[in-house]
């Protein structure tokens, strides 16, 4: 059988209002003597919170809607590690959907963290097409962030720089003496990618020099079957619009016996967990996961607590990391 909160207060000797006061935090006025006596109390008994009965008291779920387009993506799954932490710490729990890079599936995740009364979301690349989806979250004063923007462009949004992403990647191509460059990636459905090709071919096209553009999805597979026509082109350096297209293009390169970077330098974007580890190391623009995971948590927490806080979108900086992928020609 459970304990109960009277319980609790039983053997703290205080009363169950304070009880519930201090294990739902709001027990400012309370003096740490007594806040002591009730941790003790919670330790001694192993006490658990019905959280069921909670949200009744407090009108809060303490769950949190995570919606992730692609979770097989090591950078999805490296953000959604960064958020859950932070989360934990703060005492919520995450609620996370991956919506497969499907509008529809999308849509339906987003009704069910509604139905399941969530205290808020974190979307992170809601496609084109759902922009209603936010207004429907509004209307209900559901708080939510959008991160990793794609086509929605709203006050509630950390995004990165992403158009300088690729003006670094030119840069560093360029100071490498390239002639013909190449950016594979999308510009149907993504335009935090498409910002990247477009920072990039800005600095490639001032300095006078050829830029290729490859269509293909983000993925491994992607880099794959779009390789093949990357080198049949005359292009001695490529910015992948992420690095598990780099990976593809390496696999390809393997096969068919191009060597990186001695023939063709290569530049990911988003610093994955093991762009360090491939053969060579990749270059690559790093994504500062950390700092994303933690503002998005503090500003979403703000807003759930407080419907008057007034949110200011962020745009948080990359930085260039040079490895062996990129060398310079002779």
């Amino acid at each position: 059988m459970s304990i109960t909160i009277k319980e609790v207060a039983k053997v703290a000797k205080v009363s169950t209002a304070t009880v519930s006061m201090v294990i739902n935090e709001k027990a400012d006025h309370i003096t740490q003597k007594t806040k002591d006596k009730v941790f003790d109390a919670v330790e001694k008994l192993d006490y658990k919170p019905n959280y069921a009965a909670r949200s009744l008291v407090t009108a809060q779920s303490y769950m949190i809607g995570l919606l992730l387009p692609d979770i097989t993506n090591p950078f999805f799954a490296e953000l959604a590690k960064g958020l859950e932490i932070c989360l934990n710490e703060a005492g919520y729990i995450t609620f996370l959907c991956n919506s497969r890079n499907h509008s529809k599936q999308e849509s339906r995740y987003i009704e069910a963290f509604i139905a399941r009364s969530v205290d808020g979301m974190i979307i992170c690349g809601l496609t084109k097409g759902n922009e209603e989806k936010l207004a429907l979250l509004r209307k209900r004063n559901i708080p939510y962030l959008n991160l990793d923007s794609r086509f929605i462009k709203n006050k509630y949004s950390i995004e990165i720089n992403d158009e300088e992403g690729g003006k670094m990647a030119a840069r560093h191509l360029l100071e490498l003496n390239h002639e013909i460059f190449a950016f594979i990636g999308s510009k149907s459905k993504f335009s935090n990618i498409w910002n990247r090709y477009k920072g990039f071919s800005e600095v490639v096209i001032e300095a006078s020099k050829k830029v290729l553009l490859f269509e293909t999805s983000l993925t491994k597979e992607g880099g794959k079957q779009i390789a093949d026509e990357l080198f049949k082109s005359e292009a001695t350096a490529v910015f992948c619009g992420n690095d598990l297209i780099a990976v593809g293009v390496y696999e390809q390169a393997r096969k068919r016996g191009i060597k990186i970077p001695q023939q063709l330098s290569i530049i990911g974007f988003d610093d994955i967990s093991f762009a360090d580890i491939l053969v060579p190391k990749l270059t690559t623009i790093r994504q500062p996961l950390e700092d994303v995971s933690s503002m998005a948590v503090k500003q979403l927490l703000k807003m759930i607590k407080d419907s008057e806080y007034e949110f200011i979108s962020e745009v948080l900086p990359v930085e260039l990391i040079v490895r062996q992928s990129t060398l310079k020609l002779k």
